[in-house]
């Protein structure tokens, strides 16, 4: 699986996710394997979503969980065996099923799945 390090203070969770997306989004187009459309909708798809989370705010009730969860540690993101799976086959459809927020919402939900995650909890608005 592929790490996205933190390389400044100012790099935020939502840029460690979107860093992450981009890296799958590069290794889907060099990757064998599904028809050429639903690469491409793949890739689109994590692109969009990796844009989308550039302007996600830091207290971010889902950025909140996957931190809370224990998927940013040592400045890197990474969601888990599941959540790389569900980023793995994002979009490879033959319609787009779902948008941006549907791919954050389905990471928390694989990272609440995660053995290693710590039950803290998340602080509300």
């Amino acid at each position: 699986m592929t790490e996205v390090l933190l390389t400044s203070p100012s790099v935020t969770k939502a840029i460690l996710i979107s860093q992450f997306l981009q890296a799958r989004a590069w290794w889907r187009l060099d990757s064998a394997g599904a028809s050429a459309l639903h690469v491409a909708r793949s890739v689109v798809s994590l692109l969009d979503a990796a844009a989308y989370l550039q302007g996600i705010p830091e207290d971010d009730p889902d950025l909140l969980a996957l931190q809370a969860m224990g998927c940013f540690r040592s400045g890197a993101f990474d969601p888990g065996p599941e959540g790389a799976e569900i980023v793995k086959k994002w979009q490879l459809a033959d319609e787009a099923s779902a948008g941006p927020r549907d791919l954050l919402t389905e990471l928390v939900r694989a990272a609440h799945g995660n053995p290693r995650a710590v039950p803290i909890g998340i602080p509300t608005r």
